[in-house]
């Protein structure tokens, strides 16, 4: 007779069964979890594919190329236009929930890589667009701040003064913009520089033809000297634009297709003329004559005598993303880009740079913008004066021994080779700059030095910073708390000469004039930093440098 188990021996069966039971069943939800986490995973990839496919029949809603600016697409987009076919009911279902998978994936142009980059989102939360943000702006019948266009529903427009208009300001490329236009069909944004960048001839007489403004200084100095500057991000970001270059009184009787122009007198107008914000209490060309034997129209005043006045780059981008600012001075609207060392930092950048001195206030810090750069260095200047003036030297062709030299050296001098590259470079002080033979000429002599002045037809060689002249028309253009020195003197001198017994020196209004080398005019130097300086914050801007380590 066979006995069977007895309560303990099953007892101890149980026992030894939830044992293993208990050791098992982590191992075994582990792997079906893992499984699961496997199946979401590949799912993700099966997206993003799909995505990528999307993308190469849909070119036409992916971001711009070099504009940093991010689209997305559903996955029920994706599976609605048959680039994902394996669902469930026309569903796609997460492995891990058993639910619905409804994210997308969030396409970005990156500019570190360029290139596409995909990445799949479960929020599918995509930043909004400047003209997103912008649009916010607008209400049915305004007739200051953004402005619907009467005879093209799909355009807005900015008019009136300062505080009427005081949130299109955009920090992009390394410049401050104000927006003018927005194009919400073509998404595009016409941007106007906030400042001028220079100051030059025009041409020596206006333009009767397309032909003739193509090969004028100016159009040379936009579209060769100021575009080749930017960084390719923003130039491959930059769509070529119609600018109106007749008669102001016809302004489209004569247009040119370029990437860089200038505003035309209607555009002046439609803003609200000088009692807009597109009036900075400095002088500087529009893309108008004012008749057939004048010379072009000036903006501030609408007078065209035969002097050089700023020159304010207009162009066309196409819509970006920005990721921080209210579009107020104080906080432009601006892109996440960021430089991360001198190697990679944009002209038009602000730098503050360390100094045994006090030229530039309390902080032994003076704040510098770019210049240009090369192979080894970069070239930048100080934004704003010495608090000294100086007599230019014995003659108008500059050498370091000039009198002007020795506030320059002296300011050199306070900033450790750490920082400043400590070589000589070279400075363009050429023959008789006139408006018959192009700011080009400057180039005819060359002066090897360490520090110097800004050179005319250079970037930042006009009045882009606010020197107080007159003293009851300050430049509201600028932000004030940027400055060093200001109001030392009312002008500054240049590296060039006229003639043989004038040199140029830059102006409160934004002119250039010309006089006597013994007058005693601002100092701004130019020096050239090392180009492998790393920064330890700062985004760049004027309210925020790049600080040095």
């Amino acid at each position: 007779m066979k006995k069977g188990f007895t309560l303990a021996e099953l007892l101890g069966i149980i026992v030894i069964l939830a044992v293993i039971a208990l050791i098992a069943f982590p191992i075994i939800a582990s792997s079906i979890r893992n499984s699961r986490i496997d199946s979401y995973e590949a799912n993700k990839k099966i997206i993003v594919e799909a995505a990528k496919n999307w993308a190469v029949e849909n070119s036409d809603k992916l971001p711009s190329v070099g504009s940093n600016n991010t689209t997305s697409v559903t996955i029920p987009d994706l599976i609605n236009s048959g680039y994902i076919t394996k669902t469930d009911n026309g569903k796609l279902i997460n492995p891990i929930d058993d639910t619905e998978m409804t994210g997308c994936v969030l396409i970005t142009y990156n500019n570190a890589y360029n290139q596409y980059m995909y990445e799949y989102s479960d929020g599918c939360e995509v930043p909004p667009t400047l003209i997103d943000t912008l649009m916010k702006q607008y209400s049915e019948g305004n007739t200051v701040g953004l402005v619907r266009d009467s005879s093209n529903p799909n355009i807005y427009y900015y008019k009136g003064n300062n505080d009427e208009v005081a949130n299109n300001y955009l920090w992009y490329g390394g410049h401050h913009w104000r927006i003018v236009e927005i194009d919400k069909e073509n998404k595009t944004l016409l941007l106007i520089s906030a400042q001028p960048l220079t100051a030059i001839y025009p041409e020596y007489n206006s333009w009767s033809s397309k032909e003739e403004y193509e090969e004028s200084h100016i159009n040379t100095w936009l579209n060769e000297y100021f575009y080749n500057s930017l960084d390719s991000s923003v130039q491959n970001n930059i769509i070529d634009n119609t600018f109106n270059i007749g008669i102001y009184t016809d302004v489209d009787e004569i247009t040119t297709n370029q990437k860089v122009g200038l505003l035309d007198a209607n555009q002046y107008t439609r803003a609200g003329g000088a009692n807009s914000y597109l009036n900075i209490n400095d002088n500087w060309w529009l893309g108008n004559k004012y008749e057939s034997s004048s010379i072009t129209l000036i903006a501030s005043n609408n007078d065209f005598p035969n002097v050089v006045v700023g020159v304010i780059p207009v162009i066309k981008i196409s819509n970006i993303t920005v990721s921080e600012g209210n579009g107020t001075i104080e906080s432009n609207y601006k892109t996440a880009d960021k430089s991360t060392s001198t190697s990679d930092i944009q002209v038009g950048e602000y730098i503050n740079v360390p100094t045994t001195g006090n030229e530039c206030g309390d902080d032994n810090k003076c704040t510098f913008r770019v210049v240009s750069k090369d192979s080894d260095s970069i070239k930048v200047v100080l934004n704003g004066l010495l608090p000294t003036t100086s007599q230019y030297g014995s003659s108008t062709t500059i050498t370091t021994n000039h009198t002007i030299y020795t506030p320059l050296n002296n300011f050199a001098n306070n900033i450790s080779s750490d920082y400043r590259y400590t070589g000589n470079k070279i400075f363009y002080v050429g023959e008789f700059y006139s408006k018959t033979v192009g700011h080009q000429s400057v180039k005819d002599k060359t002066l090897q030095a360490n520090v110097g002045l800004p050179t005319v037809g250079e970037m930042f060689s006009g009045n882009d910073i606010d020197m107080s002249y007159p003293t009851n028309d300050s430049k509201i253009f600028v932000n004030e708390l940027t400055l060093e020195n200001s109001t030392a003197s009312g002008f500054y001198y240049l590296m060039n000469k006229r003639d043989s017994s004038n040199v140029w020196y830059v102006i409160g209004n934004g002119n250039l004039y010309y006089g006597n080398v013994s007058s005693s005019f601002g100092v701004r130097p130019v020096i050239f930093l090392k180009n492998n300086l790393t920064f330890t914050g700062g985004k760049g801007t004027a309210e925020s440098p790049y600080e040095l380590q």
